[in-house]
């Protein structure tokens, strides 16, 4: 875990067409308050990571390399193989510890991460990748079905609607 380069809002030039996302504190839009234009390598974080704003202390994984407003720190893989899917599984129960992080002062967030003790998959001793991408991708099926199913009753619903009236 690192602190992030500590700039706030008025260090950079937002832009719809910005190539870097600018990561804040806050829980709204994965974290991200919008996009700007290169600043320099002195700020810029590495993406393919996991940062995590002070306030809401909710975790998002960044894929792109990044600029970070301030109270933000940013989570690096020791393991070297993490993708989105990976992420996201250690995102959902990282963000399972959301209360114990808030009740706590940013100060001592990084010690009480560091004592954070998660169960993870493993076969052979060693960490199940394939378990945890696998396990991600059937929540995503089940997540899209659930929107597929409930945009049909939407539209059944209006069609009886429309009918109805007509009658």
């Amino acid at each position: 875990m690192k602190s992030n380069p500590q700039l706030n809002k008025d260090s950079f030039k937002f832009s719809e067409n910005g190539k870097f996302p600018y990561f804040t504190r806050t829980c709204l839009n994965n974290g991200i308050a919008g996009y700007v234009e290169y600043l320099d390598e002195e700020h810029k974080i590495k993406g393919n990571s996991i940062a995590v704003g002070m306030l809401g202390m909710q975790f998002f994984y960044m894929e792109k390399d990044f600029y970070a407003g301030q109270f933000t720190k940013t989570i690096f893989s020791k393991f070297g193989n993490l993708n989105s899917k990976i992420a996201q599984y250690f995102i959902t129960l990282l963000n399972k510890n959301q209360k114990i992080y808030q009740g706590i002062l940013v100060r001592d967030f990084e010690k009480e991460f560091n004592k954070t003790s998660i169960i993870l998959p493993t076969i052979n001793g060693e960490l199940n990748f394939n378990f945890m991408q696998n396990f991600i991708k059937a929540v995503q099926k089940l997540v899209i079905k659930d929107v597929v199913l409930w945009a049909d009753a939407k539209i059944q619903t209006t069609k009886n609607i429309i009918a109805r009236k007509r009658a």
